[in-house]
């Protein structure tokens, strides 16, 4: 199977592209900075002080031919904590500067075809904002876009052949290795409808021969609108081989918003089951979360089966002010941790076009651990 998808992808690849008049080719940037201070206590739900300053710049480039062909790349600059230029001034990952992403696309008839180093996203609840190395060929309409994709998740081509202990001769034809790579592929459906209404599906397998990690895996979130009441409801399902758990992984959430006098109001709850685990960038949680600037990095379901429930009231003070709060609860089928408890909030300030000012507070109180984290920050976006 998978010498099968490697090939389909080198004969996409070989396809003629068609030459389509496009705009003048060039270059452009955008990107988007910020600093941020913290103050982080007992994020181990024991006794610690884990407060620091940190900073980034993030460039985006893309460069465009004038037949539609393109590059994208994102690199990060001083993405690192303040600790006197020790990280901020050295080359790598995580602190002078890195790529983010870096991959090339072009138009082949009524298809594009990217590969390379890329971001790829399914929904919050399941997988989002993760970097792939592979080959994305995407048809795209005004309400339709359908993804077929293959990624390389782990490549491994070295050889190892036996040795006859007496003779040491090699046998060559009894490589023991041969080729165990990783590969994930499948498909991902984006639909929008009349009234508002869209669903985003994804199902993909991932053939790995170093182990038992073989297996399937599918994802969906569908979006609309009644009345005023805006609807989500998000689900995703995981074999078992595919996740390394014992049973199947499921999970599922439903959220409500709707307008209350001048504020918004969003009720949120759902469900995992079996070691699923939300992915980090999935809300409406600051604390239950990796998404937000103090979250403490402990996602939905990742202290087992987990039922939980959020209320979300957010209002806009003036046009540059909006107050945002959480209140959830979680119930967790843990020996140890048998509830969590969130309360948090923030304020967003537009301090000018492309600056914005936040202010985020939060408390998680986990029954059965030591002490509740408590985090505080204040942080400056900026845009361009």
């Amino acid at each position: 199977m998978k010498k099968l998808i490697v090939a389909a992808a080198g004969l996409m690849l070989a396809v003629p592209m068609v030459q389509t008049a496009f705009a003048e080719a060039g270059v452009s940037f955008t990107g988007d900075g910020r600093a941020r201070g913290f103050y982080l206590q007992d994020y181990n739900f024991d006794d610690s002080d884990t407060s620091n300053w940190n900073s980034r710049l993030r460039l985006k480039i893309k460069a465009e031919s004038k037949g539609g062909a393109y590059g994208v790349a994102r690199i990060r600059m001083a993405d690192s904590k303040w600790d006197g230029t020790q990280l901020t001034r050295k080359l790598g990952e995580g602190s002078n500067i890195y790529t983010d992403y870096a991959y090339i696309g072009a138009p082949m008839g009524p298809i594009t075809v990217e590969a390379g180093m890329m971001p790829f996203n399914v929904t919050t609840w399941s997988v989002w904002d993760v970097r792939v190395d592979g080959l994305h060929v995407k048809y795209a309409s005004d309400t339709t876009t359908v993804v077929a994709f293959y990624h390389k998740v782990d490549e491994f081509d070295e050889s190892a052949y036996v040795v006859d202990p007496v003779t040491l001769t090699v046998d060559k034809s009894a490589d023991i290795i041969n080729d165990d790579d990783v590969d994930r592929f499948g498909v991902l459906v984006n639909q929008k409808f009349d009234g508002g209404w869209g669903v985003v599906g994804s199902i993909w397998m991932v053939n790995d021969d170093q182990g038992e990690g073989d297996g399937v895996a599918a994802a969906a979130e569908v979006t609309g609108t009644v009345g005023t009441v805006g609807v989500l409801a998000d689900a995703a399902w995981y074999e078992a081989d595919y996740a390394g758990t014992v049973d199947d992984n499921f999970g599922f959430y439903v959220q409500a918003a709707m307008p209350v006098g001048a504020a918004n109001l969003a009720v949120g709850a759902g469900m995992t089951k079996d070691g699923f685990v939300a992915d980090g960038d999935f809300g409406p949680f600051i604390m239950l979360s990796d998404v937000s600037n103090i979250a403490t990095g402990i996602g939905i379901g990742a202290l087992g089966d987990t039922n939980f429930a959020a209320l979300v009231p957010s209002i806009a003070v003036s046009e540059q002010l909006t107050l945002t709060g959480v209140v959830a609860y979680a119930d967790i089928d843990n020996d140890v941790a048998d509830s969590a408890i969130e309360v948090s909030g923030k304020a967003a300030y537009a301090v000018t076009e492309g600056a914005t000012l936040t202010g985020e507070v939060g408390y998680l109180d986990v029954d059965g651990l030591e002490n509740p984290a408590v985090g505080a920050g204040v942080i400056l976006d900026i845009s361009f």
